[in-house]
């Protein structure tokens, strides 16, 4: 009896808590300037649920129809911090929410439009340094964010540099007829029989630039070292690895074409009503549409109409399928410092949980040796959020990837997913160590 007393007062207090809001954002909404730049004005804020009650209410923010915040960091679990992108105009309607709950909070950027156009205009001015020079394995600048088309010619480029060890294909189309480049590289086998595989794929949300340039940055390394270097050698000759820099290709093109683009994490497919994209990360078909994913095409974890509805998510899921020889799931995601195992929607363990946690562990081990920055290891409901339908879940549930992972790169917060270029060689130097440990544990520990 205590407990439903206990869970009615929680609804009924959400409930008032809702209407305040609801009413504050109408008002606020119709007395706002229609000539407001976007992102303007716009606020993330830190955000510090110290109750069971606290985290209950953020987390249903999340999918409160008609009103979506951009939680860059979704609510979890008592006394985790959330991170959440406020619009201009809702900004007082959610600091009064904030002060109903006794829930204390931090500005991390106090405008995020001006945070977004210092963030272009650096990596404008980095890029300046090599401008007019081709985007080929010799001139390639790793030390800047670039363009597709400039990742997409550096990739053709790595394919006829690297005949003998590297091949470029297409392995699915996106909603708008683009192709999503695979570049596998290895040695071919002489025997005949099939190698193990390690799929590495980046931006599936395509506002996480960072984890392109991480991609790219490995490539090279392998492709460079190849033949000198004993461990990269071996990695090589005995493993192939596929690389996917930019899964999200509409989105990520879209995120360059205008500062108010920037942020944008779905794809571009049309949906009904006014809204347009897909999570591509809770598309897939594993316990879709459950926890931490929305019904609502206005959503950035609009989960689609149905699993694999998206021609990214289909092709890519396909491709897995059709080799078995993938013992590595890596999605590289940004940001958070985390390498997370499955479950994503279930407290229970995975029958493979230690291997899985062994395997981080040592990635992580190689990663912070390089520059001391830490990753935390553990599964996304434990240490991130509760989340269905994403690939990394789907990989190891369905495909029989036992070694599949979420990789969030840097940071844990001060710029978030507008990471300065002049964090992109750290966070890449720490990156590559990790990707060798872990194709020497698939050498080293068969199974």
């Amino acid at each position: 009896m205590l407990e439903i007393s206990r869970t009615s007062k929680t609804m009924a207090l959400l409930r008032v808590a809702f209407l305040a809001l609801f009413l504050n954002i109408l008002v606020a909404r119709t007395t706002q300037h229609s000539t407001s730049r976007a992102l303007e004005g716009d606020q993330v804020l830190r955000l510090h649920p110290g109750t069971p009650e606290a985290v209950a209410m953020l987390n249903s923010l999340v999918y409160m129809p008609g009103f979506q915040l951009d939680f860059w960091k979704p609510p979890s679990h008592v006394n985790q911090s959330v991170d959440v992108h406020v619009p201009r105009e809702d900004v007082p309607a959610v600091l009064d929410l904030l002060q109903r709950h006794s829930i204390t909070y931090h500005t991390m950027i106090g405008n995020v439009r001006q945070a977004v156009e210092k963030h272009m205009e650096d990596n404008h001015k980095a890029r300046a340094r090599t401008a007019g020079r081709p985007a080929r394995v010799n001139d390639f600048d790793f030390s800047v964010y670039h363009e597709w088309n400039e990742i997409d010619d550096f990739i053709t480029d790595v394919q006829q540099t690297y005949p003998q060890i590297a091949t470029l294909s297409s392995e699915a189309a996106t909603f708008e007829g683009r192709a999503i480049k695979t570049l596998k590289l290895g040695k071919p086998s002489t025997s005949g029989e099939t190698k193990p595989a390690i799929w590495i794929d980046a931006a599936i949300h395509c506002r996480e630039w960072i984890s392109t340039a991480t991609v790219l940055y490995a490539i090279d390394q392998f492709t460079r070292q190849y033949g000198t270097d004993p461990t990269v050698t071996r990695l090589l000759d005995e493993l192939d690895w596929y690389f996917t820099p930019v899964f999200n290709v509409d989105g990520y093109i879209y995120t360059w074409e205008a500062p108010e683009n920037r942020l944008w994490r779905k794809n571009r497919s049309t949906q009904p009503g006014p809204c347009v994209g897909v999570d591509l990360n809770r598309n897939w078909d594993d316990h879709f549409a459950e926890t931490g994913a929305s019904p609502d095409p206005c959503s950035i974890i609009y989960h689609g109409m149905a699993p694999f509805s998206e021609p990214e998510t289909r092709g890519i899921s396909d491709f897995v399928l059709n080799h078995p020889e993938i013992k590595v799931y890596l999605a590289m995601h940004s940001y958070s410092q985390l390498w997370i195992s499955p479950w994503g929607y279930d407290y229970a363990r995975p029958p493979h949980y230690h291997l899985q946690n062994a395997m981080a562990l040592a990635a992580e081990s190689a990663s912070r040796a390089v520059h001391g920055v830490q990753y935390r290891v553990g599964r996304s409901i434990e240490i991130l959020y509760a989340v269905s339908g994403g690939a990394r879940d789907w990989a190891y549930d369905k495909a029989g990837v036992t070694y599949s992972y979420t990789v969030e790169l840097r940071d844990t917060g001060r710029y978030g997913f507008l990471l300065p270029p002049d964090q992109i060689i750290p966070t890449a130097e720490e990156t590559f160590p990790a990707y060798l440990t872990v194709g020497q544990w698939i050498l080293d520990h068969p199974y």
